[in-house]
């Protein structure tokens, strides 16, 4: 049995670049490669805030502390908008009048914020930066009227500094810095690790996972303290230009759509977002579990993994806030992504239907 879950490893590349995200940079605009998403998102504000004097951020409260962390960092005020116990954002035209800069994201691929709310912010001269890591591999990813497009491309390939940043007016201001070099050398690690478990027996696999688990995790709570407007790495850059994101697309819209078809209505779990439509690409397989934690023992007993986004950052106050509450005590990720095929997905629709 293959193992389902965790972070990617390096994977073979295309000699020709794939101009995925120059292609999504406006002839008008900037493309700038970071070592981060959190460096991407603090990148863009950094130079938005050179003519915001208001510094006022309209955030969502179902978020991650990777994404309210620049803008604290950044001197901006938040304001947090809802969400519905779909995960539909929930937003409050009383604010328009306060904010100047809105923060959007289409959840796991799946955008459903509303875009007219997003028009009405851009016509009010409130900047919009999209937060693109779970959805820039989807049609409807990038609202039209984005002033910045920022995200990281690490929950989809093995890249050890993936973040970017897209101004669609106009050159950035300043230059990224360059890359942290120990961070950048503990994540090269981990990708290291991961590539070579495959010359290993079953007991060695376990210690090097777990070796490169603990560096995963040494780099993330490294990353919290030292973030800044830092850049990639010309291998990291490399990586991105040429990684074949066809393919990706196509494998991660099959592994969704089979779970779909095969994994039955439970009254244990909710798919979060039961259709696909033609343009979305998924980051996971999303429920909300009834009861969280026997469902994930349950996929961690077939070596299925499965993540929780996110824990509650220490900037969210769910007072007043049910439906997010909801949100975060009972979402589950489960993987679907590039490196399974149908025999895994099988195994995950096994796991889910005997919970029925």
């Amino acid at each position: 049995m293959k193992k389902i879950g965790g972070y990617f490893p390096y994977e073979a590349l295309l000699p020709e670049k794939n101009n995925f995200l120059e292609g999504l940079c406006p002839d008008t605009g900037d493309l700038r490669y970071l070592m981060s998403g959190r460096c991407a998102i603090y990148y863009a504000l950094e130079d938005y805030k050179n003519t915001d004097m208001r510094r006022i951020a309209y955030v969502p409260i179902y978020t991650c502390e990777t994404v309210l962390a620049p803008f604290h960092k950044a001197g901006y005020t938040l304001l947090f908008y809802d969400f519905d116990r779909n995960m539909n954002p929930v937003f409050d035209p009383a604010v328009l009048d306060q904010i100047s800069v809105i923060s959007i994201c289409g959840y796991y691929g799946f955008s459903s914020y509303n875009r007219e709310f997003v028009a009405e912010c851009s016509r009010r001269g409130i900047g919009i930066i999209e937060d693109t890591t779970h959805s820039i591999f989807s049609s409807d990813g990038i609202d039209p009227h984005c002033d910045y497009i920022v995200g990281s491309l690490r929950k989809w390939i093995g890249v050890a500094a993936g973040g970017f940043a897209i101004k669609t007016k106009g050159q950035f201001l300043s230059n990224p810095k360059e890359p942290d070099k120990q961070h950048l050398s503990i994540r090269k690690q981990c990708l290291d690790l991961k590539n070579h478990l495959d010359e290993l027996s079953c007991e060695e696999r376990e210690d090097l996972l777990k070796k490169g688990d603990d560096l995963f995790w040494d780099a993330e709570m490294m990353l919290r303290q030292i973030f800044d407007s830092f850049g990639s790495d010309p291998e990291s850059i490399h990586i991105m230009q040429h990684y074949p994101v066809r393919q990706l697309m196509e494998k991660r819209r099959t592994n969704y759509q089979y779970l779909l078809d095969h994994v039955k209505k439970s009254d244990k779990f909710r798919i979060v977002f039961p259709t696909l439509p033609s343009g979305t690409v998924p980051s996971h397989f999303t429920l909300f579990a009834k009861d969280r934690e026997s469902l994930r023992a349950a996929l961690a007993a077939h070596e299925i993994g499965s993540t929780i986004y996110w824990p509650v950052g220490p900037l969210v106050d769910l007072k007043g806030h049910p439906n997010a509450q909801y949100i975060y005590d009972h979402v589950i990720s489960i993987p679907c992504d590039q490196r399974y095929d149908e025999i895994q997905m099988q195994e995950v629709c096994d796991v889910l239907n005997s919970l029925s």
